[in-house]
């Protein structure tokens, strides 16, 4: 691959702090100590609550510190859940959150911040769109409550300043932006990270290794510090994937958050594997990766029984067989990549879904039984996706979205 790298650039440190590996949550009663936090507000879900020992692990380390908690955050994360979240942590007088889970709880735990600080409904605080789909990130001025994340799987959500929850009775996903949501310390903990089943780890892999792909395949005008990022996150997805298998392996599982961190930081840099970059609606996303995301936020929250991470394994080769004629660059990179001698779109497509199919990921979503109105009302949802449309770029290319959905399923 040959990179041509841009040397106008900025980037951003935030501070964080990480703790890693055997007995790494014993360090959270210091963390609250360092900034004098004494009323803790426990987000998870219900599995973690009822089916593993973390709760009550976490419940002992902070003692008289535990304000309150709240166990019903589910892994579609609906405004119904972060309301009363918002409420029962106003009700204890907490100073602080924790979030115990991975993408879904950590998600919902900046919107729970930002719900307590801010004035006014939800959707007066979340991403404004205009008449023409174009869309405004709203400034969020009120401090607010420092957030711990306790993980139980990779995901590049430990660590960010964005969120989104479904506001299902609007057809819509609730889009919020505010840097002052950052974690202030993440926790990657051997036995936490071994509460989740094997499923879930291997799904996060699974999206680590294509996160990781795209990445580095639209990487050719980044500029160093961004390449690096996207390089080293490539080398550990890509040895994850023999080794995810083993329950007693939690050190890839660390190695798996490691790499999803990186992703934030290739954003920090001057990246934006996320989509936008931050303050503008210029999409540096490039077409394969924005048509695979966009239809996975749609299938993920229209009730059609499929997650993200099952959409982005069945669809990601379909994308580059549709979609790979607008970046003949990024397609040429995914084949250096992926060792297959260059192909037309179609072939290198049918070559990834296969690669991931040897993997172990479904290569169809024919189980979702996906009707044609169906997939309508999920195309319609995920061009209100704003790190993938805010340009508005994707509007008139809803045949192609419709076609990746009706070729698997």
């Amino acid at each position: 691959m040959t990179f041509n790298h841009t040397h106008n650039f900025r980037a951003v440190t935030h501070p964080l702090r990480i703790h890693s590996g055997e007995r790494a949550l014993e360090s959270l009663p210091a963390e609250l100590d360092r900034l004098k936090l004494t009323r803790a507000y426990i987000l998870c879900g219900r599995s973690i609550a009822l089916h593993t020992s973390l709760l009550d692990d976490i419940t002992v380390l902070l003692g008289s510190r535990l304000a309150g908690t709240c166990t019903a955050i589910g892994a579609d994360v609906d405004r119904e859940a972060v309301e009363a979240a918002a409420q029962g942590a106003r009700d204890c007088s907490a100073d602080c959150l924790i979030a115990i889970g991975a993408g879904s709880t950590t998600k919902a735990c900046r919107v729970v911040a930002i719900r307590i600080a801010e004035a006014g409904p939800l959707e007066t605080l979340a991403t404004q769109y205009d008449g023409s789909g174009i869309g405004r990130s709203v400034r969020l001025s009120k401090e607010k409550l420092p957030i711990f994340n306790v993980l139980t799987a990779a995901t590049t959500s430990q660590n960010r300043s964005g969120a989104s929850i479904k506001d299902t009775r609007a057809n819509r996903q609730l889009e919020f932006f505010d840097p002052k949501t950052r974690a202030r310390a993440v926790f990657w903990d051997a036995r936490a990270l071994q509460t989740a089943p094997i499923s879930l780890t291997r799904s996060a892999a699974g999206m680590e290794y294509w996160w990781a792909l795209m990445n580095l395949a639209g990487a050719r005008h980044e500029n160093p510090l961004v390449l690096a990022s996207r390089r080293q996150s490539w080398q550990i997805a890509s040895q994850a994937m023999s080794r995810v298998h083993d329950p007693e392996n939690w050190q890839v599982r660390v190695e798996l958050c490691a790499a999803s961190l990186l992703r934030t930081r290739d954003e920090d840099d001057g990246g934006a594997p996320l989509g936008v970059l931050p303050g503008s609606h210029v999409i540096r996303m490039h077409p394969i990766t924005r048509a695979t995301y966009m239809l996975g936020q749609g299938l993920a929250n229209t009730g059609s029984g499929v997650s993200q991470s099952q959409a982005t394994m069945a669809l990601a080769g379909v994308a580059v067989s549709v979609f790979g004629e607008f970046c003949p660059e990024v397609v040429q990179d995914i084949a250096r990549l992926l060792n297959i001698p260059e192909s037309n779109c179609a072939e290198l497509g049918d070559q990834l879904t296969e690669r991931l199919r040897n993997f172990g990921f479904a290569a169809d979503l024919r189980d979702a039984g996906l009707s044609a109105s169906q997939c309508e009302h999920i195309v319609d949802f995920a061009l209100r996706t704003f790190n993938c449309n805010a340009d508005g770029w994707m509007n008139d290319k809803t045949d192609k979205l419709l076609a990746m959905l009706a070729s698997v399923s």
